[in-house]
């Protein structure tokens, strides 16, 4: 009589997934704008590291390339002559949006002055007047995320100086709530000019070919 030996099968090893599947998508850990400054004035992230704080999370600035460079340059002397004395040109600097947890730092600002009005502290979204943004390869973020952003803190006017498409698109009429957005939509054109408007006032015009790289 012969006997068998039963032998169990082998078992498939159970698959596993990538180390990076065990991480939470999204945020970690989001941040107030008090928390932000805090780590800033703790040295953790320095005054000229490229970050900044929008809606509560710490983000990479995009890098900027010679037009983008050449377009702000441009837009700032210009602006520097039309500005009356009770307003100042903000440039590259943060404006708390204590809404949306948001301290973005636009290409060009007009913030209400005296200039000692921000000696103890930022701009916040009621100072500004106007809010410049210089776009090429941020253009999606600048029409979604910034707009709504900006939309959100009422501020009055945003302009998008779209290289792609060598236009200034001009956004009025803020709308808040859970949605923030522009109501209104300008575009101007090469050969046209984009009034400037201050606290409610003209105060001169810029022609969209001198901002533009290759302009004059």
């Amino acid at each position: 009589m012969s006997t068998a030996t039963l032998r169990r099968p082998k078992r498939k090893p159970k698959a596993t997934a990538p180390l990076s599947a065990a991480i939470p998508a999204g945020p970690v850990r989001r941040f107030t704008i008090a928390e932000y400054e805090h780590l800033v004035e703790q040295g953790i992230l320095g005054e000229r590291d490229p970050y900044h704080l929008l809606n509560g999370e710490i983000r990479l600035k995009m890098p900027i390339n010679d037009p983008h460079t050449s377009s702000a340059m441009k837009l700032e002397r210009r602006l520097f002559r039309l500005t009356p004395d009770e307003f100042l040109i903000w440039i590259e600097k943060p404006i708390s949006f204590p809404g949306s947890e948001s301290q973005p730092e636009p290409d060009l600002a007009v913030v209400v002055g005296p200039e000692n009005r921000y000696d103890a502290g930022k701009p916040h979204a009621d100072d500004v007047c106007l809010i410049i943004e210089v776009a090429d390869t941020s253009l999606a973020a600048d029409r979604g995320e910034m707009s709504e952003i900006y939309a959100g803190g009422k501020v009055p006017e945003y302009w998008i100086v779209n290289l792609a498409d060598r236009a200034v698109e001009v956004y009025t009429q803020p709308k808040g709530g859970k949605k923030p957005t522009y109501r209104t939509r300008t575009d101007y054109a090469a050969g046209q000019s984009v009034p400037v408007v201050l606290g409610g006032k003209p105060v001169g015009e810029i022609a969209v070919s001198d901002i533009l790289p290759g302009g004059n």
